[in-house]
């Protein structure tokens, strides 16, 4: 059985099922096409969804975060296992290429808002190959597993740069230098290119200034573009990094002083945000100018980062450091979102299932807006919504008893890992538990840094 967090196991299926909702309701609630139309009109209500749905309920942060966690526990369980620095650089850079080229296919092909939507609308689809330029969660994460696995080749040269307080800062003022400039950085954009990389007419641009424009927008898009730009997403990425980083220390921090500073963090980090907020960039005449945006603003990068760290810490507070767990009952109850996190991979690359779904509801509930952007009302929003993740956590039930063979996850590993396998005399079959479900979401152990105070005191009886 393998080892397991089991709190940053429910956290990605959360986040997963999270990006489920989010995307499900900014296609057809007519709540969203009046706030991306004319959100004058919005009410209380639609403030309130607008708000807690769409800008802090998009997760997007919160995968990001536990993503480049769980990603810096791997690369130093590497090192620790005596794998070469150099061959952890290219084993990583090499899975972050292949999940880049992964999402350059996904936003052409199988992205929400592309063919799957207009199929849905209009009975028709055509391919927009621009949109291989899209920058979205896929890419992040790609962009930040390699740019993290530059430093972390760097910082592991000698014992001193490998200390957890030296890479923690590093990461802190390389996140900062992805979020800070950020700003300035896309003006200066603007004006180079000629053309708004938030609007929605930046990818029809591209290669109006020539052969080289092509090549320099595949860069230049990840960083700046319209949804999700590495300025300054990454800082989410580089916060997950730190904790990453201190919880891969074979020793685990204790208890008391991982708490305080790391709810005491979370808590500047907020007050960080609303101070920039207040004393930098002002609020706006129109308030529902905080709440439009893609490409987040400082002040909400702070805020965000203060929100989900407490929401970490804390889910580890009471997992992981938590003496008295009933871990029986926690992972029954914990079984599907852990499903989830373990193919989160396929889940968000297939979740345009709900095209599916819209127009077979169209037939039941006829002139309710189920094939119209912006649709529904409410209620049938959260009908489909509720319908969709009923059908996702039944497609996980199934797919678990045949081990996740032939998902994305199981072809990553393939392609992965099988090189690396090919000298064991016990190879895993491809068809078999290749995933190895049973250790790692079936029957895991549980990872729990607590001392067991009960047995050292009943130890301390019998002596």
């Amino acid at each position: 059985m393998a080892s397991r967090i089991i709190s940053f196991d429910i956290l990605r299926g959360w986040a997963i099922l999270g990006n489920l909702v989010i995307h499900t309701f900014m296609l057809v609630s007519q709540v969203e096409g009046i706030a991306e139309s004319t959100p004058e009109l919005l009410d209380t209500s639609g403030y309130i969804m607008m708000g807690l749905v769409v800008v802090f309920g998009h997760w997007r942060g919160l995968f990001l975060l536990i993503s480049a966690c769980v990603h810096m526990l791997i690369m130093n369980m590497k090192l620790r296992r005596g794998i070469k620095r150099e061959v952890i650089l290219v084993q990583e850079l090499f899975k972050g290429l292949l999940l880049w080229l992964w999402a350059m296919f996904f936003y052409v092909f199988l992205a929400q808002w592309q063919l799957s939507k207009e199929w849905v609308e209009t009975g028709t689809s055509s391919i927009e190959w621009q949109n291989i330029y899209h920058a979205d969660q896929f890419a992040n994460i790609a962009w930040a597993i390699m740019i993290s696995a530059v430093l972390f080749y760097f910082l592991t040269s000698n014992e001193k740069t490998k200390k957890p307080l030296v890479m923690s800062i590093v990461f802190a003022i390389v996140g900062c230098l992805f979020i800070f400039p950020a700003p300035a950085t896309y003006e200066a954009a603007n004006i180079f290119w000629g053309v708004d990389l938030h609007s929605g007419q930046s990818l029809t641009k591209i290669g109006d200034k020539g052969w080289w424009d092509y090549i320099l927008r595949m860069l230049g898009n990840q960083f700046l573009a319209t949804e999700s730009p590495l300025m300054p997403h990454f800082g989410y990425s580089a916060t997950g990094s730190i904790l990453g980083i201190y919880l891969s220390q074979e020793k685990k921090p204790k208890k008391e002083k991982f708490l305080v500073w790391g709810y005491g963090l979370a808590g500047a980090s907020i007050v960080f945000g609303v101070i920039w907020l207040f004393g930098v960039e002002k609020i706006p005449s129109d308030p529902f100018q905080l709440v439009i945006f893609h490409a987040h603003p400082t002040w909400f990068v702070f805020v965000t980062i203060g929100m989900l760290m407490f929401v970490v810490i804390g889910l580890l507070h009471g997992h992981e450091y938590n003496e008295g767990v009933n871990w029986e009952r926690r992972l029954k109850w914990s079984r599907f979102s852990r499903r989830v996190g373990f193919l989160s991979l396929s889940v968000y690359s297939f979740a345009s299932l709900q095209a599916v779904l819209r127009v077979i509801l169209h037939y039941i509930f006829p002139n309710q807006g189920f094939r119209t952007l912006w649709g529904l009302n409410t209620g049938m929003t959260f009908l489909l919504i509720g319908i969709e993740i009923s059908v996702w956590f039944g497609i996980m039930w199934l797919w678990e008893k045949w081990n996740f063979n032939l998902s994305l996850e199981w072809l990553f590993a393939l392609i992965l890992k099988r090189p690396s396998q090919r000298k064991l005399k016990d190879k895993p079959k491809l068809f078999g538990d290749f995933l190895d479900v049973k250790g790692r979401v079936v029957n895991v152990t549980p990872e729990h840094w607590v001392e067991k105070t009960t047995e050292i005191s009943a130890n301390k009886i019998e002596e």
